[in-house]
């Protein structure tokens, strides 16, 4: 895991100085290439082959090929024996090595070859072409600038900043996206002109011009017509397999343990796959909403070594602009504040660590997907959408008219999701539009920025795409054949842990949200969202700011997600990271 940039001119500080910004992804080494027409940069953590033949910008044997990389290739070996028997030969054990020459085989069309998560660059030097590529799901990031002209990219967006020439400004198009959806849809980013590369996709940028192309996309037909029993024993296969493939480490590997249905059974394959105990590691707050006793219950079943953090409110609200600093863009996953120490806290003992992400959205666990299957399905399509959408919205449209502050357009990309023929069930079209958007932008952001902001890996076997292009298939009914969800994933899990842990409701990765606002952050949330700084930034209207203020201010509920204290953060943070982005203020880290 790793930090990758770069760009189409000569700049040898840039490059020092993008790296310098992002050596939390990579404290192990540094690393530059530079020929004049491209400069590459690279920040290692070494996982696979810790020697120096593993460094990075890595060349081919004649150098005329250079790649920086960040993730991972778990079928390295097998793709390796292949290139081998065709004449290839290795100077190294990294999967990295293993791009390079899997690209001068078979071109653009190596990324079918790959199972893994990845963005890599690879400078072609013969050809003057550049070759981007980021994983089919999105699970690694990738953001570049093309002005036309030239190009500048990077793991993250603050390394693209440490060029004075790219403009910082808001990006005022995703604005209301972001209070609509939680995130920001498709490619934009909040920086007007920085982009992501999608998942599933590659960049090419040869002289002077770029363009874009997708290697990969789910298909959701032909159904498979087989049996639960023949799924049940597929699936579990391909589980196991993937899980087994995210256990190749050269340094020490744990898996994070929440005490709920994903995180335990991969901690539980985990255990069945090692001779050694395996190391887990759960957080909470001393709150009601915790799941420390649902995580000692599956830690003492699957036989693991367990560790707990329990945090503070003062703790979280002195780290909160930090975090939001190594969130690279406003994010209203405030699953990223626990996450964050927890990271810190099993960095101690692994590098490396397994999570459940994406099983919700592959097996359909959500609360929200149950309600839409169940009893919208003979609703029309307007009603469909409105709901869904209402579901998803921090500020709801009169509340979006009345916060900002300047004309816009209402989005309508997750109607057109919506409407689109395949996948033809309600459920699967909002499975679909969760992996698309949802999945990549908010989720694995997440996991991404908080894990690495402490130089750890996170790997996450449920998004193998070989398990997500078969549960796309599965019939409804194996997903959720009634009001509860992951049908067919509670019946394998049924091997491998205790009845209470798979028949438990969802409860997710809770904050008690209110609580905090009310005992640590309410002073702070008044200057955040000062009238001179909301007046300044020019983006939202201080009257329905102070309204929201007032009225968070008078509540009394202590529900851990009241909607006054979700909205209010949802405007904290994006103020927080409008100062150290747009403002380039990083006064604000004094909270």
């Amino acid at each position: 895991m790793c930090g990758i940039n770069g760009f189409s001119w000569d700049d040898r500080q840039l490059i020092r100085n993008m790296n310098d910004i992002l050596s939390y992804r990579g404290p192990d080494q540094s690393g530059v290439f530079n020929d004049r027409r491209m400069t590459l940069g690279h920040r290692r953590l070494s996982i696979l082959d810790l020697s120096e033949k593993g460094r990075q910008p890595m060349p081919n044997e004649d150098q005329s090929i250079w790649l920086v990389f960040n993730g991972e290739i778990y079928n390295h070996m097998e793709i390796r024996k292949d290139l081998e028997e065709k004449g290839h030969r290795f100077l190294s054990n990294a999967d990295s090595e293993v791009i390079i020459h899997a690209y001068e085989e078979y071109g653009k069309g190596c990324l079918k070859l790959f199972n893994g998560m990845f963005a890599f660059a690879l400078w072609d030097s013969g050809k003057n072409l550049l070759f981007i590529a980021r994983d089919r799901l999105g699970i690694k990031p990738l953001y570049y600038h093309y002005d036309g002209r030239n190009i500048i990219f990077s793991s993250e967006i603050k390394a693209i900043l440490r060029n004075p020439l790219i403009r910082r400004c808001v990006d005022r198009s995703v604005l209301n996206q972001y209070l609509k959806y939680r995130f920001v849809l498709a490619e934009e980013s909040f920086i007007e002109g920085i982009k992501k590369l999608m998942p599933g996709h590659y960049l090419i940028y040869k002289d002077n011009e770029l363009s874009i192309g997708r290697y990969w996309d789910i298909s959701w037909d032909p159904a498979i017509k087989k049996p639960l029993g023949y799924c049940m024993a597929h699936l579990e296969r391909l589980l196991k397999d993937s899980v087994e493939k995210r256990l190749n480490s050269d340094v020490p590997l744990g898996a994070y343990l929440s005490g709920g249905l994903d995180s335990s059974l991969i901690a539980a394959i985990n255990s069945e796959l090692r001779e050694d105990a395996v190391k887990t590691f759960t957080v909470g707050f001393g709150h009601e909403t915790d799941e420390f006793s649902y995580a000692r219950v599956a830690a003492e079943h699957i036989g693991t070594e367990h560790h707990e953090l329990v945090l503070s409110y003062d703790k979280i609200s002195r780290m909160l602009p930090k975090i939001i600093w190594h969130m690279d863009e406003p994010n209203t996953d405030i699953t990223m504040v626990p996450l964050y120490f927890l990271s810190g806290f099993s960095r101690k003992k692994v590098t490396v660590v397994n999570t459940g992400e994406g099983a919700d959205e592959l097996f359909s666990g959500y609360h929200h997907y149950r309600i839409a299957s169940k009893r919208l399905g003979f609703v029309p399509d307007l009603v469909k959408r409105s709901v869904y959408s209402w579901y998803y919205s921090p500020f709801k449209s009169g509340q979006r008219k009345a916060l900002i502050s300047y004309p816009y357009k209402e989005d309508r990309v997750l109607c057109g999701y919506l409407n689109a023929k395949k996948p033809s069930d309600i459920l699967n079209r909002i499975l679909w539009f969760d992996i698309r958007n949802e999945l990549p932008n908010w989720q694995l952001h997440r996991v991404d920025r908080m894990t690495m902001a402490h130089s750890q890996e996170a790997r996450v076997p449920f998004l193998d795409h070989r398990i997500v292009e078969f549960s796309a298939r599965l019939p409804v009914a194996m997903k959720q054949p009634d009001l509860a969800g992951k049908y067919i994933l509670k019946r394998i899990a049924s091997k491998y842990l205790p009845k209470e842990i798979i028949t438990r409701k969802k409860q997710g990765f809770t904050t008690p949200m209110h609580a905090w606002l009310k005992h640590s952050l309410e002073e702070n949330a008044h200057e955040i969202l000062s009238k001179e700084d909301i007046t300044a930034a020019g983006l939202f209207n201080y009257s329905s700011v102070s309204d929201l203020l007032r009225k968070h201010r008078r509540s009394k509920s202590q529900l851990p997600f009241r909607p006054y204290s979700f909205q209010l953060l949802v405007l904290m943070m994006f103020q927080m990271w409008h100062k150290m982005y747009i403002e380039n203020d990083c006064r604000i880290m004094r909270f």
